[in-house]
């Protein structure tokens, strides 16, 4: 029984930098490249996907093979019991908590193994483009048909500085995206000013995806102030939550 390998592409800049070793033969071609597409990913995450991944793939023959999350997900913002799977903030309590992230595993990591399965793969050793800085987000696999494998660590050793390096010797000239969805309550906020700035679309509808769930949870927020994203000043400074970086990521 073959163990196929699949890079799980999150379309950023540790995502470019992978494409890139694959494409020169440095890392070995893997079966599959996989990116699954939540309906939500940032719009500037697709000119990178199209203009640099996606070339680098085809020096080897990969195709990048997209998966949408509306095909596999068996929910959306809410849970079957109602709850909200996006990690936003709450002062239900009179202070400021913390939901808890279930929205990669719902919109992602169950969505790539259930595309997988649908594939008839069994067994699958999953690649994930976490650099060494980011030690904290390795973890194990609970399913025994599936293998986690990171490459930036224990190949190539890289950080993320080492990964833009990569994409820059490369010729792209262009924006390497940090990829999130464009409500992720995990982004700083120097992410949502740029996004606010840069992409007034996305931000628009953030605001808008906020005051849809409120409808269901009035003490849902997606920045930590707690007051409506529309109104915050990105420029203070905030200490609570300060390290909100999403810690998941296509099958983990």
């Amino acid at each position: 029984m073959k163990d196929v390998q699949v890079w799980s592409c999150g379309g950023g800049t540790q995502s470019g930098a992978i494409a890139s070793l694959i494409g020169t033969g440095e890392l070995p071609r893997p079966d599959y490249a996989l990116m699954i597409n939540t309906g939500r990913e940032k719009l500037g995450t697709r000119p990178f996907v199209d203009g640099f991944i996606r070339p680098a793939l085809a020096k080897v023959g990969l195709e990048l093979t997209i998966v949408n999350k509306s095909d596999f997900a068996s929910v959306d913002l809410f849970a079957h019991n109602g709850d909200i799977l996006v990690p936003g903030f709450t002062n239900i309590s009179g202070t400021v908590g913390k939901l808890e992230p279930y929205c990669s595993g719902e919109w992602k990591t169950r969505v790539g193994q259930r595309w997988l399965r649908s594939i008839g793969v069994e067994t699958a050793t999953v690649w994930l483009g976490i650099s060494i800085d980011e030690m904290r987000r390795v973890r194990s696999q609970r399913l025994n048909w599936l293998t986690l494998s990171y490459p930036l660590i224990f190949i190539v050793r890289y950080t993320r500085s080492k990964c833009v390096e990569r994409i820059r010797a490369d010729g792209w000239l262009g924006e390497i995206p940090h990829s999130a969805c464009w409500m992720c309550p995990n982004m700083s906020d120097s992410e949502w000013l740029e996004m606010k700035t840069s992409y007034p679309a996305d931000f628009a509808s953030a605001c808008d995806l906020e005051i849809e769930v409120q409808k269901v949870d009035p003490h849902f927020w997606l920045h930590p102030s707690c007051v409506p994203l529309a109104s915050v000043d990105f420029t203070a400074q905030f200490s609570m939550f300060s390290d909100r970086g999403c810690t998941t990521g296509c099958f983990t």
